[in-house]
């Protein structure tokens, strides 16, 4: 270990530490805390304060000292146990405040409540079962503004709906304006309708053209609770949105609920998709008699298959209204008239007015009716109350812009369409010189028949249609005379209503790379449509021999292109081979597009060239362009919002300021993650892509500034802590102690590690090691590292893939005493066997917050088709999700606490920032490192570890900053945007500490009765793990998944088995002998009669939940295919495996039988076989009965359904 004395620290690597050498802190008041493995924990003063029931010398004296002998063994085998650990002076932060209650969990759990609230009870009462909406007005009033109606009295016009309680949705001409036309909410009490401006006036003059109208719903001091469905899309067009200051509306997501409790992973789309299909055929067989096809199967028959095969598919659906709908009420949602909305005329609205009121309306009855059944299955789901308070704030994001908005989508566009323009002049001059000489006969006529290039060409000549005198017709073809690939190259097009024929060509035209005459390892590329671009070589053998040794994989032609291409490859007696141009997808994918992005490194390297110089300029421009090729539609159409002289946004002199609201859905996948179509993924600005400079367009107003920060490697350290935490001590994992303490300048960080084993960069070890750990296999690795490094084989790749995933993952084994397969030896081994049973138990949960997996997961609705790396996708993003809301949940409460001008701007997965007034930012900062300490500690405290390393209790860096970016230092320079933008400031703890001293945050004020929110202790997730296991059988497990051969594996497998077979033999003797009294006791007498008695008839209810709880424990002796398997999997050889070798004996008979009892009737046997067999078997056996029920009402249902046809047949002859 590696003390740092006083004085600048170190700069460290940004995993939860400093990034550049720091002012000399004060001299330390107390030694640091460092475990057994050279982690550093938190000083006594700040531990007390986040784990205030736990000794701040607890840790010196481990539970299971057994375990730290293992996990030291594990360390050593992966060369870390002895590295140089950096400990640093204990941090004293006395602006901590205390927790409300005696752990996190309480803190969080009354926090979470007070954030709910009024919202929660409003929802409760909105959504109560004898709730609903009154029935739709028969009449719509065409009034602008809001109109009020209510059964049996007249309709009233209001400013903004009266109750807190609304169920709402917009409609928007989309194509004219992104203000909206008209609106509908519904609350228990009376309907309302509002109605534009625009078509009011419209309707007397249709010269009127104002679209500019925001809906008040009178939000910004009254609490509302807003449901919709996509609910961001609505409240972009509610005028109290559009306020510095965070109105008091919850934006309830009918849709995110959805997501939550029934949504289906992508995976399952396409399968659900088909299993739609075949619904829809059903229906159509019965009733279309006529098409009927009685031969072959029915439509019947292969949903019930499909639904055998995967019972989740009517478990789940995804996620548009009508399909939601449907899924959860079985009713189809006419959504027809939707198409009036897509026009450019008002009129036609004005003239269907109160149909498509009615069809608004309809939305937010399905809304009401799908939330109201969503809302408490999501509460049972998700039940924690900051997984539910935290979406209040994740649904009113705001992004503050200025007129430079407006500015930059011009200077970008343009500067996109010179750089089109300057491409399409290079390729339009290539393709004119081909064709010079024929308006110029002088001219070089092209060599179309040598050249390997232009023969691929039609040079087929258009033919002049000629009259009987031979003069050409008066209306001949467009370019008659020219060869067809020319002619192919022009498209008609209509400016301004005027018709006229352009040359159409870009480096996306198929004949783009033959014009620039490519080639590739210098042979000239030839395009087939089986294999895509190839390019060929001579057939000799040195040649063939080193494109081999490359990797190149030979083209397979399918039989067109072979008679096709064979005068190409047999010309003049010289032999050619095909190779295929290599895909970044692997060879079985055809390469369509050489001059895209990707193939800029081989112009690079020699690999692709081209004859002429311009070409490789072609692919630089075309790679400046690609960023705003593919965002621009997204970016152009975002809803921004300018103040004006009715709406200054709550502040003063700010006349240039506009306000975008991202629309996002605050769960739109199953792991619970936010989803947005441009925010959430926007790249940060990069000097070589036009308007990459995206983010920085968002602009703090004057007098506030962006707030931020990322945190340091979420998913990573929750995946490592998830491992840590089966030894209850952080950085007792190889994985853990690299993610803590891992130094890339001492090559022991995972990245580091990983690109040592596969022979690449860090940069790139980056993507495998997090794919690996969302669940992706050895054929990700592979695919990915052929990527990295074409020149390998698909053999080389794969073994190299191999042994990174037996060097992380471990080695796979199976046991019969085990419940599945279980890795072992690897760096990461301990981790994945815990992903992995959590996402096998029968409700997964996630460890910190408990929200349950969404039903079309569970396992009791898989058979066939597992999804396992989704389920360790969710179970790994779904906690990630817990972090984040954690973390916004904090800081609401601190912001409240401390009274500070702050609200959250926008949340990036693990990157979050708050707009905050410029006086309060470096407390707002402050404020952000105490969250992430709450936070990491909750996460410590509810994995069973209740410590916290240092070097991860805060952000590395919290960003001060005026505009939106990744890095407060970037210049933000662009081909669009030349002008260099000022850097922001990034401070860490230690800089933040130093402002502020020992002073106080100041206004430390709490506003709620926090001491009257009910808590009940819960049991940690964590704990239902191995949870019918000893404490000394778990530890003998965890041992087990750190065994690095066979040898080792069969030896603690040996301890295992020892412990858990005492269990269980200490388990049946006690259910015998409870049994066996109970016989004594039920018969009167005593001697040698004896009554038949089966032990499995006499358990108690209780017992058998017992055992079939160990189930996964136990060798099922019920099936001789048992024994065999163990003799099989494990050579019992002389290693010292004698408890294996006694269990394999004991277990020869597939039945047991134990001896009657003295005191039992004569000629009395008891049977016991193993239990577990025998639940198998009766499981196996309700399951066959079900299958064959149901198979059976199939086939009567397909009879009743045929004869009722068939009648329909006879009725229709006569």
């Amino acid at each position: 270990m590696l003390l740092l004395p006083p004085g600048p620290a170190r700069a460290l690597h940004k995993l939860g530490r400093l990034q550049r050498p720091q002012p000399a802190p004060q001299a330390p008041k107390e030694s640091p805390r460092v475990n057994q493995v050279g982690i550093q924990y938190l000083s006594e003063s700040l531990h007390r304060k986040v784990f205030p029931s736990t000794s701040t010398t607890e840790y010196l004296q481990p539970q299971h000292p057994e375990l730290l002998s293992v996990a030291i063994e594990h360390l050593k085998h992966n060369d870390l146990y002895g590295k140089k650990t950096t400990i640093t002076n204990p941090i004293e932060f006395a602006h901590v405040p205390a927790l409300l209650g005696s752990s996190l969990d309480e803190h969080f759990h009354k926090i979470g409540t007070a954030v709910l609230q009024p919202y929660l009870a409003m929802a409760e009462k909105l959504f109560a079962p004898s709730s609903l909406v009154p029935p739709q007005p028969l009449q719509w009033v065409f009034q602008a503004g809001w109109t009020r109606y209510v059964p049996g009295k007249p309709p009233k016009l209001v400013e903004f709906p009266l109750e807190s309680e609304l169920v709402f949705d917009v409609e928007v001409m989309y194509q004219r304006s992104n203000y909206a036309v008209m609106a509908t909410c519904a609350s228990t009490e009376a309907w309302y309708g509002w109605v534009s401006p625009l078509l009011t006036n419209h309707a007397q003059d249709a010269s009127y053209d104002n679209w500019e109208h925001l809906i008040p719903f009178d939000s910004l001091a009254t609490p509302k609770l807003m449901v919709g469905y996509n609910v961001s899309y609505d409240r972009s067009r509610i005028l109290e949105e559009y306020n510095i200051k965070q109105s008091q509306a919850f934006f309830l997501d009918g849709m995110a609920l959805h997501v939550a409790v029934a949504g289906i992973c992508s995976q399952q789309r396409p399968m659900w998709n088909k299993h739609k299909k075949n619904k829809s055929a059903l229906e159509e067989e019965v009733e279309a008699a006529s098409d009927s096809d009685f031969d072959r199967p029915s439509a019947a028959s292969l949903l019930a298959s499909e639904l055998i095969d995967d019972p989740w598919l009517n478990k789940g659906s995804p996620n548009s209204l009508a399909n939601v709908y449907k899924f959860h009420w079985g009713q189809d949602l006419d959504k027809s008239d939707r198409d009036f909305f897509s026009g450019l005329d008002p009129a036609q609205v004005v003239e269907n007015f109160q149909k498509l009121m009615s069809y608004c309306a309809k939305d937010v009855e399905a809304t009401f009716l799908v939330t109201k059944k969503l809302f408490p299955e999501f509460r049972e789901k998700v039940p924690h109350p900051v997984s539910f308070g935290a979406l209040r704030h994740m649904g009113s994001l705001i992004l503050p812009t200025s007129t430079k908005w407006d500015s930059y989508i011009k200077t970008a566009e343009q500067v996109y369409q010179e750089n089109r323009e300057q491409v399409a002049q290079i390729l339009r001059e290539r393709a004119q010189e081909l064709v010079r000489y024929i308006e110029h006969p002088d001219s070089k006529k092209p060599d179309q028949e040598n050249d390997p290039w232009l023969r691929q060409l039609d040079w087929t000549l258009k033919l002049p249609r000629l009259k009987k005198d031979g003069t050409p017709v008066a209306n001949n073809a467009y370019l008659t005379g020219y060869p067809e690939w020319y002619r192919d190259l022009f498209k008609t097009t209509t400016v301004d209503g005027v018709r006229k024929r352009e040359m159409n060509i870009s480096v996306r035209t198929r004949i783009t790379p033959l014009l620039l005459r490519l080639k590739w390892e210098g042979y000239p590329l030839l395009w087939t449509n089986s294999a895509g671009w190839c390019f060929k070589v001579p057939l000799k053998d040195d040649i063939i021999d080193l494109m081999e040794s490359k990797n190149y994989t030979r083209a397979r032609l399918n039989e067109d292109d072979l008679k096709k291409y064979l005068p190409e490859l047999r010309d003049e007696g010289n032999n050619y081979e095909l190779f295929k141009i290599p895909h970044p997808d692997g060879p079985a994918k055809r390469t369509t597009s050489i001059l895209s992005k990707g193939y800029l490194k081989f112009f690079e390297d020699g690999t692709l060239t081209s004859e002429y110089n311009y070409a490789q300029e072609i692919l630089t421009l075309n790679n400046a362009a690609s960023y705003w090729m593919g965002n621009r539609n997204r970016i152009s159409t975002q809803f921004v919002v300018y103040s004006d002289a009715n709406n200054d946004f709550g502040l003063k002199n700010n006349k240039e300021m506009g306000i975008i609201l991202p629309k996002l859905c605050t769960m739109g996948t199953i792991t619970r993650r936010a989803t947005e179509n441009t925010w959430l993924t926007a790249s940060n600005a990069k000097k070589n892509r036009i308007g990459s400079e995206l983010k920085s367009l968002i602009e703090a107003p004057k007098g506030y500034v962006f707030v931020g920060a990322d945190v340091d490697s979420e998913e990573l350290w929750i995946a490592s802590l998830v491992g840590d935490s089966l030894f209850g001590m952080h950085g007792s994992t190889a994985l853990g102690w690299m993610t803590l303490e891992g130094d890339k300048s001492e090559k022991t960080d995972l990245h580091s590690k990983t690109a040592e084993i596969m022979g690449i960069s860090r940069g790139d070890a980056k993507v495998f090691n997090y794919g690996r750990i969302y669940g992706a296999g050895v054929k990700f690795a592979t695919r990915l590292l052929k990527q990295c490094n074409s020149s390998l084989s698909d053999q080389e790749a794969e073994e190299i893939a191999m042994k990174l995933y037996a060097k992380t993952k471990g080695q796979s084994s199976k046991s019969t005493l085990l419940s599945g397969r279980l890795y072992h030896g690897g760096s990461e081994s301990v981790m994945f066997n815990a992903l992995e049973a959590i996402a096998h138990q029968e409700n997964p949960r996630t460890p910190i917050l408990g929200a349950s997996i969404t039903a079309a997961l569970t396992s009791e609705n898989l058979n066939k088709n597992e999804y396992l790396t989704s389920r360790i996708n969710w179970a790994i993003q779904s906690s990630g999700v817990d972090y984040l809301h954690l973390l916004v949940v904090s800081m609401a409460y601190l912001i409240e606490r401390y009274q500070i001008d702050a609200r959250l701007a926008i949340t990036v997965h693990d990157e979050l920032r708050f707009l905050v007034k410029e006086e309060d930012k470096y407390k707002a900062a402050l404020l952000l490192q105490i969250s992430n300490l709450w936070t990491r500690a909750m996460f410590c405290e509810q994995l069973g570890i209740k410590e916290l390393p240092q070097n991860c209790a805060f952000f590395s860096e919290v960003d001060v900053d005026h505009v939106l970016r990744k890095e407060v230092s970037l210049d933000c320079v662009t081909p669009s945007q030349p002008v260099p933008i000022a850097p922001g400031e990034s401070l860490n703890i230690l800089q933040l500490l130093e402002r502020y001293g020992n002073e106080s945050l100041s206004v430390d004020q709490v506003f709620r009765d926090y001491d009257n929110i009910p808590y009940q202790p819960r049991e940690p997730v964590m704990n239902s793990l191995d949870s019918t296991l000893s404490t000394q059988a778990r530890l003998a497990k965890i041992a087990l998944q750190t065994s690095v051969d066979q040898r080792e594996w069969r030896k603690n497998l040996g301890e295992y088995i020892k412990l858990v077979k005492g269990e269980t033999e200490d388990d049946k003797s006690l259910v015998y002998t409870k049994n066996t009294q109970k016989a004594r006791t039920n018969n009167s007498f005593k001697g040698t009669k004896k009554v038949s008695h089966d032990l499995s008839s006499t358990l108690t209810k209780n017992t058998r939940k017992d055992y079939k709880e160990r189930k996964p424990l136990l060798v099922s002796t019920s099936s001789n295919r048992k024994r065999p398997r163990i003799m099989e999997e494990f050579d019992i050889s002389s290693d010292g495996t004698e408890e294996l070798k006694h269990h394999v004996k004991t277990t020869a008979s597939a039945t047991s039988r134990v001896k009657s009892s003295p005191d039992s009737p004569e000629g009395s046997t008891c049977k016991l076989t193993v239990k577990v067999g025998d639940f198998e078997n009766v499981t196996a056996g309700v399951i066959l009965v079900f299958v064959l029920v149901f198979l059976a009402f199939v086939a009567v249902t397909g009879v009743f359904v045929q004869k009722k046809l068939k009648a329909k047949k006879s009725n229709q002859r006569f």
